[in-house]
């Protein structure tokens, strides 16, 4: 019994003293306004999104990493219809808020390696908690998936990140609707990130 543990001890020393813990993650912002008159009436529509997605990873080896993704993503929609009719001037609007928290655990395994360079496959699972300002009812949010990348060693301690692509299915239910959806989006928009080597 004595030689198992030992054994064992020996084995996650031995993991530990090769592995490196990583943090970093990416940010993203958006602001989009559409106008639109018809009739005298005039409409604008602004849309405002913020990404935020912290990640901490743990190296096992060259080729495996374990890590943590932990996301927040604001988004809000203003809507305003101004002009003129037979009661007189009007202006109208409306503003909705979306807050989501996301968890996502993923392991990474990095190939293909040329320099600096080294291609990955991240894949994890995420949980999604949704809360629309309009709705009475927050909903959830269950994606399993598997998303390509490639990493740039800027030195010892950074590393550039750029992910790209996505095959996954999500589940959602929001009160008695529900969504199973299978998605391969290969022409996904580009995510950049770094992380810094401890």
């Amino acid at each position: 019994m004595k030689k198992i543990i030992l054994t064992a001890l020996v084995a996650v020393a031995s993991l530990a003293a090769n592995a490196q813990i990583w943090g970093g993650g990416t940010i993203g912002f958006n602001t989009a306004k559409i106008t639109d008159k018809v009739g005298g009436v005039k409409t604008e529509l602004k849309t405002t999104d913020l990404n935020i997605n912290p990640e901490i990873g743990y190296s096992i080896n060259e080729n495996w990493d374990v890590a943590l993704s932990i996301g927040y993503y604001h988004g809000k929609n203003t809507q305003k219809t101004f002009g003129r009719d037979l009661s007189g001037i009007f202006d109208n609007g409306f503003a909705d808020n979306l807050n989501a928290f996301k968890l996502s655990p993923y392991v990474r395994y990095s190939f293909a390696k040329a320099g600096d360079f080294a291609f990955f496959v991240d894949g994890g699972f995420s949980y999604i908690f949704n809360h629309v300002s309009s709705d009475e009812k927050n909903y959830n949010v269950w994606d399993i998936f598997i998303q390509p990348g490639i990493k740039y060693s800027l030195s010892e301690k950074v590393t550039l990140v750029a992910k790209t692509g996505n095959l996954s299915y999500v589940f959602a239910k929001h009160g008695e609707k529900k969504l199973n959806a299978f998605d391969l989006g290969l022409s996904s928009a580009v995510t950049f990130g770094a992380y810094v080597n401890f």
